[in-house]
């Protein structure tokens, strides 16, 4: 029973210790301790304040750059559909362009056919018309050389004729001229 209480006594002395320690650091370091957690706790709700500040500050920020970035994407969207409205126009307009265009190539080219045909059909005329002369002028010629051979015929013998004649097939497979004899 001694040791019991003997080990009573020390776990109460070592708790009377603890208790005495804990004394002595309070009035060693009590002030100094409750000074430092005034600064630490001082310290925490300025570092909260600026958190927040930050924070708040930050999320301002962030609803400017968005609004900003916002009417940016709407400005360039107004922009790009300005762009297209104009394409499209330019696009209509450049149709209407080809289209008159085009229209005229093919009015000149009717006037150009019209035109071909009716020098055509003047040329035909023409032609016929030189065609007929000439073949009136190749008609005559040819009565008027049959009357000639035939008074040279009668003029000339038979015998004159096949030599006049045979020397003119000569001269002319030679590629000769007629001599005027």
């Amino acid at each position: 029973m001694a040791k019991k209480q003997t080990q009573n006594q020390s776990g109460l002395s070592a708790e009377n210790v603890d208790e005495n320690v804990d004394k002595i650091r309070e009035i060693l370091f009590g002030g100094q301790m409750r000074d430092y957690e005034q600064r630490f706790a001082d310290l925490e709700r300025r570092l909260t304040r600026n958190i927040e500040g930050i924070s708040a500050d930050f999320e301002k920020r962030m609803e400017r750059l968005n609004s900003g970035i916002k009417r940016d994407v709407e400005k360039l969207a107004e922009q790009l559909r300005d762009e297209r409205k104009v394409r499209r126009d330019e696009s209509k307009q450049g149709s209407k362009e080809f289209k008159e265009l085009a229209e005229q190539v093919e009015s000149w080219c009717v006037e150009l056919e019209e035109q071909i045909g009716s020098e055509t059909h003047d040329l035909r005329g023409i032609l016929q018309e030189q065609s007929e002369e000439l073949s009136a002028m190749i008609h005559d010629g040819h009565e008027e050389l049959s009357r000639n051979l035939a008074i040279e015929t009668r003029k000339l013998g038979r015998e004159d004729l096949a030599t006049v004649l045979s020397e003119v097939a000569v001269r002319l497979k030679k590629g000769g001229k007629l001599s005027d004899a």
